[in-house]
């Protein structure tokens, strides 16, 4: 999301009322690997503690998280300069063991959230 304006990608953000940041899939992946600060702070989605009772890989489409979420992925989607938006399940402190690239145009977004594994880092082109 380097490419998108600030001011535009910040007000998609509030309007959810999410914790999420711009990054790259290296940013993400060495904030994992070295449990860094930046993972509680930056790059997770939830409030609480963990993720584990997250909405990814709970197989429930019409969770009502999952269907925000897919919303919220639709909207920066169309943002100028959105080129991709990435997704892990990864317990910090542990890698990604693999990734899976994938076209947003392609997938059932609300299937895709729902079916997620963990310790797989998503790549959702747009």
């Amino acid at each position: 999301m380097g490419d998108v304006p600030q001011y535009e990608y910040d007000c998609i953000k509030n309007r959810y009322d999410l914790k999420i940041a711009r990054g790259t899939k290296h940013d993400i992946k060495t904030a994992v690997k070295t449990a860094a600060d930046c993972v509680q702070e930056d790059f997770r989605i939830t409030e609480g503690i963990c993720d584990c009772g997250g909405p990814f890989g709970m197989h429930d489409t019409s969770d009502a998280d999952i269907i925000e979420l897919s919303n919220l992925i639709r909207d920066l989607s169309v943002l100028p300069g959105a080129k991709q938006i990435n997704i892990c399940i990864t317990w910090t402190g542990k890698q990604n063991k693999r990734e899976i690239k994938l076209k947003l145009s392609e997938i059932d977004l609300e299937q895709t959230l729902a079916d997620m594994s963990e310790n797989t880092m998503y790549s959702i082109y747009l």
